[in-house]
C-alpha cells in the first residue's frame, strides 16, 4: 500500500475536507484527490462519500482510517530510528579481529570508545580468518596482513612483526641459537597446522628463509604461548604478544637483530559517506589513536 496515498487519505479524514488537508500537506488539492481516487482503486471500494457540500467515511473508509492511523504513525518512529542510527552513537557496533590483535584494542581502543558513547555496546569477534563482513553482518574488521576484497574500504593503520622466542629453561638445555642457520636445528612451536615450517626473517642487510619442523601445533595462541613457557621448543610470534614475557624474563628474545618483515595492519568496513555514527565515531577514536598500531619490533 502507498504510504503517501494513505497520509493523504489520513489528513483528509482528519479535516473531512480535500482543502484542508491540502492545506496541511502542503500539496494542490487536486494531487490529494487523485491520490485518494488511486487508493480506492487499488482497494476496490469507496472511502470517501463526496457531495458539493460534505465529505463523509465510507464504512470502508472509517475502517482504514482507524487501522491507517496508528499504521502511519509506527511508519514514522522507524523512519525517526534509523535516522538516528545514522545520527547518532546508538546500537550494536560488531568488530573483527584476530585474537591477539583484538586483545589489544580490548585494552587500549574499546574502553575509551564505551566510556565516550553510552548508548552504544560492542561485539567482538576473535578470529584468524578474514570474516566475510556482509554475511557475518559486522560493521568493521582488523586485518593483519594483504586485504583481497575489493568490496571493501581499507585504511591503513601501522605495522606489525613477529620475532623469534624460547623459554630460558629450554636455551639452557639445548644449542645454543647464534646465528638463522642454528635457528633449523631447533623444533618449533606454531600456529597453523603444517609438518614443516618456513620462517622468512631480515636484519639491516640480509633476508634469510629458515626452515623447521613443527613439535607443537595450537590455532590458540594464548595456548600456545603457555606451551612456549613451559620450556618446550622455540616460536616466531608477533612482537605484540610477546614484549611484556621478554621485559619480565619469562621468555628471551633470540636473535634481536632478526624479525619477521612488517606486516601490514588496517581495517575494513562496508559502508562509505553514509557511516552509521557508530561506526564513524570508532573510526574517528581509531585514527585518534594511530600511534597505538605501530606495534613492530625494531632492532637497536
Amino acid at each position: 500500500m502507498d504510504l503517501k496515498a494513505l497520509r493523504f487519505f489520513v489528513a483528509t479524514a482528519n479535516t473531512l475536507s480535500f482543502t484542508q488537508a491540502a492545506v496541511q500537506l502542503n500539496v494542490p488539492k487536486s494531487t490529494v484527490s487523485k491520490a485518494i481516487h488511486k487508493l480506492e482503486i487499488n482497494l476496490g471500494t469507496k472511502l470517501l462519500e463526496r457531495s458539493s457540500r460534505v465529505v463523509r467515511l465510507t464504512e470502508a473508509g472509517a475502517l482504514l482510517y482507524q487501522r491507517a492511523t496508528p499504521l502511519l504513525t509506527e511508519a514514522k518512529s522507524i523512519v525517526n530510528d534509523i535516522q538516528s542510527l545514522q545520527q547518532n552513537v546508538v546500537g550494536v557496533l560488531r568488530v573483527a579481529a584476530p585474537p591477539s590483535l583484538g586483545r589489544y584494542i580490548s585494552k587500549e581502543i574499546i574502553p575509551e570508545y564505551l566510556a565516550r558513547f553510552s548508548d552504544v555496546r560492542v561485539s567482538l569477534k576473535l578470529s584468524y580468518d578474514y570474516e566475510d563482513l556482509f554475511k557475518d553482518d559486522l560493521d568493521i574488521a582488523f586485518r593483519m596482513g594483504q586485504n583481497s576484497d575489493e568490496n571493501l574500504i581499507e585504511k591503513p593503520l601501522g605495522f606489525a612483526n613477529r620475532v623469534i622466542v624460547a623459554a630460558p629453561e629450554y636455551l639452557a638445555k639445548h644449542p645454543p641459537i647464534l646465528t638463522p642457520n642454528d635457528v633449523s636445528r631447533h623444533q618449533c612451536l606454531q600456529i597453523f597446522d603444517q609438518d614443516r615450517t618456513s620462517w622468512q626473517l631480515k636484519n639491516a642487510a640480509q633476508q634469510q628463509e629458515i626452515s623447521l619442523s613443527v613439535l607443537f601445533q595450537c590455532s590458540d595462541i594464548d595456548a600456545l604461548r603457555q606451551t612456549l613457557l613451559s620450556g618446550i621448543g622455540i616460536a616466531h610470534l608477533p612482537w605484540l604478544v610477546v614484549r611484556d614475557d621478554i621485559s619480565a624474563g619469562r621468555l628471551c628474545h633470540v636473535l634481536p637483530q632478526w624479525s619477521s618483515h612488517g606486516l601490514p595492519i588496517s581495517v575494513v568496513y562496508r559502508t562509505g559517506v553514509n557511516k552509521p555514527a557508530k561506526l564513524a565515531q570508532f573510526l574517528a577514536l581509531i585514527f585518534a589513536r594511530q600511534e597505538h598500531f605501530n606495534i613492530a619490533y625494531q632492532p637497536s
